[in-house]
């Protein structure tokens, strides 16, 4: 490996007293380890894009600090990274396609949060989902302003459950309360990359409260129309929570009123997949996914009702900023997305994503994939889309150095 490349991964700021240092972790979960590395070390990973050779590594370190890193320290620093998965190679993709191999070949697609972000025991959970509707914060007993009326879709957070329950609720609530189909398209925002830019799966989803079944109708008219494809990376959804949370909730105020079925459906893309020279070929990817969708749709004949799993805006050293946020900076992060959602209320794909684009994605907008998604296929020719409105917003924060990240419900009639 003369030219090691790391993966795509997650990189968090950890302080313990007066000892910081820097983890690593593979949001895709292929790799189930944590790597903490201390300052020093983690300025190496900067360089370990596929274009340093170890000696260049070596070299980089010695101009910046003014000492010499031996070549056998270099060798297993390298070699604990590969060991671990954290690097492309021969050893990462054994390993993805035998996790690949192995989660194709299992009945269903485990909960793999229970006990984790939400209780595993059945009456448990359903006590703590409750605790979320009618706690202060979340959308009480009160009738909906739209209850009876057809819903189309709902935008959910994707954080923890533990964190963001009375948030889900006040989505939920929308869903329990209105005239809903016996279809939902849940399109999550996907933790790690995905080169097809969307992945798929027509497994079911085991939840503590029973099985939530997908719909196989639905994704076999999808592959018939051009979107086979988009089943390539099916391994996303081993131990991404995008989908998972929403089907907890569903079944949670539906399971035991009316049989339904999902349609899971991860994203991950960026703004960048519009405009830059580099990746509008992968971005055709996008309207290839919508017009198989279109397609399938037409020929399934039957109503649907989208949920839109993923979060707003990420802000601060976790996510890469030099300082942590300041009740100011959340301020401008709170006016910034909510003129970036009344684009979307307004059922405006396009002027939704120009948005965004013209602020670089400042403010890490997770849930920029499934959005536009959604918008673009709840649009028609003739220009008209369901207005959406703003149920509620929050934030959290997400460690130690008041990282944050913003939140909301909506619903679209």
């Amino acid at each position: 490996m003369e030219y090691p490349k790391l993966r795509n991964l997650e990189f968090f700021p950890v302080r313990e007293g007066e000892t910081q240092s820097v983890g690593l972790r593979d949001p895709e979960g292929i790799s189930e380890g944590i790597l903490f590395l201390p300052p020093n070390i983690f300025y190496l990973v900067q360089f370990l894009d596929g274009k340093h050779t170890r000696n260049q590594i070596a070299g980089e370190y010695l101009k910046r600090f003014g000492e010499i890193l031996m070549p056998q320290w270099v060798d297993k620093f390298i070699a604990d990274l590969d060991e671990k998965l954290f690097l492309e190679g021969e050893r990462f993709e054994a390993a993805k396609q035998a996790l690949l191999e192995s989660f194709r070949a299992q009945p269903t697609r485990p909960a793999a949060f229970a006990g984790k972000s939400y209780e595993a025991d059945p009456e448990k959970l359903k006590q703590q989902l409750d605790v979320f509707f009618r706690s202060k914060e979340g959308p009480g007993s009160a009738p909906s302003g739209n209850a009876g009326q057809t819903l189309k879709a709902i935008v959910a957070p994707q954080v923890e459950i533990n964190t963001a329950g009375p948030i889900y609720a006040w989505a939920y609530k929308e869903v329990r309360e209105a005239k809903t189909p016996d279809v939902f398209v849940i399109l999550g925002v996907a933790r790690g990359v995905i080169e097809t830019l969307f992945a798929c799966t027509d497994k079911d989803f085991e939840t503590p409260l029973g099985l939530v079944r997908t719909d196989r109708e639905f994704l076999r008219l999808f592959r018939e129309h051009g979107g086979g494809v988009f089943f390539q990376e099916e391994l996303a959804h081993r131990k991404d929570h995008a989908i998972e949370f929403q089907a907890v909730f569903l079944q949670h105020i539906l399971g035991h009123t009316k049989p339904f079925t999902i349609v899971p459906m991860l994203c991950s893309f960026s703004h960048l997949h519009f405009s830059h020279s580099d990746l509008l070929a992968q971005g055709q990817r996008i309207v290839q996914f919508i017009e198989a969708f279109r397609k399938a749709l037409a020929a399934f004949g039957k109503e649907v009702c989208f949920v839109v799993s993923g979060d707003l805006a990420h802000i601060g050293m976790r996510y890469g900023d030099l300082k942590p946020p300041t009740d100011f900076s959340f301020h401008k992060t709170m006016q910034a997305d909510l003129a970036m959602l009344k684009h979307a209320e307004d059922g405006d794909a396009e002027a939704f994503l120009q948005f965004i684009q013209k602020e670089d994605d400042a403010r890490r907008i997770g849930l920029l994939p499934p959005l536009y998604t959604m918008l673009k296929l709840l649009g028609n020719p003739t220009g008209s889309a369901p207005k959406g409105s703003m149920l509620r917003y929050d934030r959290a924060t997400v460690d130690q150095y008041n990282s944050t990240v913003t939140y909301a419900a909506m619903a679209f009639y």
